[in-house]
């Protein structure tokens, strides 16, 4: 009776023993399938750390918008009206006169009224009603930049210092950065206390389709 209950327990014990090697090899299977981190994301910043060690710095950004300057609140009263309080932690919408085009305009949390950081521009799909705009039939920045223009055009204004990123099968954009100890010529960053500068165009087709640019939130 003794052999038979001690062969049973050794049989139970060895059952155990393979089903703990089953779920550990079925463990170890399940890891494998765990994706890697994002390869665009890790890729776009491998690009943008070679740019730095090159010492292509881009030296002359666009800091305006139809007059409206970045984080100068004097100057988007001067545009949008002295009634105008745009608040901060907060992106604010504007038109074209025609409302073909989008002007998205934000303050950082903690700013001044008014004191815009980021501007985006973009077409819009003209079916809203009472928007609010600005009495220009397109946005245009200091210096030159608007939508419908070409990568030749943005080059020839602001230089090859871009990580260029493929979104789609027609379309590129365009990545310049600019942060310290790196600064522009005319102490951008330096003379508004912020530590990056980032502007982005989007084409599709090779015509700008959306423009962005400003500080990031520090």
């Amino acid at each position: 009776m003794k052999k038979i209950y001690l062969a049973i327990l050794i049989i139970s014990l060895l059952t155990n023993c393979n089903n703990s090697q089953t779920k550990s090899a079925d463990k170890s299977d399940r890891l494998e399938l765990v994706p890697e981190p994002d390869k665009v994301l890790r890729e776009e910043y491998e690009k943008q750390q070679e740019l730095n060690k090159s010492k292509c710095i881009f030296i002359d950004p666009d800091t305006s918008v139809v007059g409206i300057k970045i984080r100068n609140a004097e100057s988007t009263l001067n545009i949008l009206g002295k009634q105008t309080k745009l608040e901060g932690d907060s992106t604010h919408v504007f038109y074209s006169s025609d409302k073909k085009q989008k002007l998205g305009l934000t303050v950082h949390p903690g700013d001044y009224y008014n004191q815009v950081s980021i501007f985006n521009i973009s077409y819009s799909d003209n079916s809203k009603q009472n928007v609010r705009q600005i009495k220009s039939k397109e946005f245009e920045t200091e210096k030159g930049i608007k939508l419908g223009i070409s990568k030749r055009e943005i080059i020839e204004k602001f230089g090859t210092c871009y990580v260029a990123k493929d979104s789609t099968k027609n379309g590129i954009v365009l990545k310049y950065r600019l942060e310290l100890p790196n600064d522009s010529k005319k102490k951008l960053l330096t003379s508004n206390n912020m530590p990056i500068y980032y502007a982005t165009y989007r084409l599709k087709n090779d015509k700008l389709e959306n423009i962005e640019f400003g500080f990031e939130y520090p």
